[in-house]
């Protein structure tokens, strides 16, 4: 979970190393549309911002890992400070959705946020992440919210390029960009391409 969450943040405001202009200014809020309702309404409760999910149907969000987010009041790249409000659509996801008949789970619709092979957003820069982590084992920050260039469904894989900062063996630290190319599905991603420069 801690790895998740440290994921999903990605940005040192969040982690507590902005510097105080970063402060003052507060931070941009980040694309959210397609990853979880649990996890981001935890993330941004957690550093003081006040969230309310609005479900579209099925409604109310008791179990919002259930959910996904749709879309938000604040839009991506509006600066936000701790004690604003944040209201995020929510739908059920589609394993969870009630009144599924069998003539519509033989034809499903194809979601454009998940691969051919059933791989979504979120699983994709966890796995990016992750393999950041094991490569960079003196110090890995992937910005996988705030410093996202790129993230998308490539039909059979999904393609993240974002920012990072990495730390080798004598304790120099640096900014970086990555590209990480993950194919597979949510319950086995794999990264198939992975260069920081």
């Amino acid at each position: 979970m801690r790895t998740l969450l440290a994921l999903l943040v990605g940005c040192g405001l969040v982690l507590g190393t902005a510097t105080t202009a970063q402060a003052a200014d507060g931070v941009k809020m980040p694309n959210v549309v397609g990853l979880s309702a649990k996890t981001i309404r935890n993330l941004l409760t957690e550093e003081g911002f006040i969230v309310k999910l609005k479900p579209k149907a099925h409604g109310p969000v008791v179990m919002p890992s259930h959910w996904k987010v749709t879309g938000q009041s604040v839009k991506a790249g509006e600066q936000i400070e701790p004690g604003d409000k944040i209201k995020l659509t929510v739908k059920l996801k589609k394993k969870y959705a009630p009144g599924s008949s069998k003539e519509a789970s033989a034809t499903p619709t194809a979601d454009p946020e998940v691969t051919s092979a059933g791989l979504d957003r979120a699983h994709a820069g966890t796995a990016c992440d992750q393999y950041g982590e094991q490569q960079y084992p003196y110090g890995w920050k992937g910005h996988t919210i705030l410093g996202v260039i790129a993230a998308e469904n490539q039909g059979d894989h999904y393609f993240w390029k974002f920012e990072a900062d990495v730390t080798n063996a004598y304790n120099a630290e640096a900014a970086a960009t990555v590209e990480c190319t993950v194919g597979g599905s949510n319950d086995t991603p794999q990264v198939t391409e992975f260069n920081v420069y």
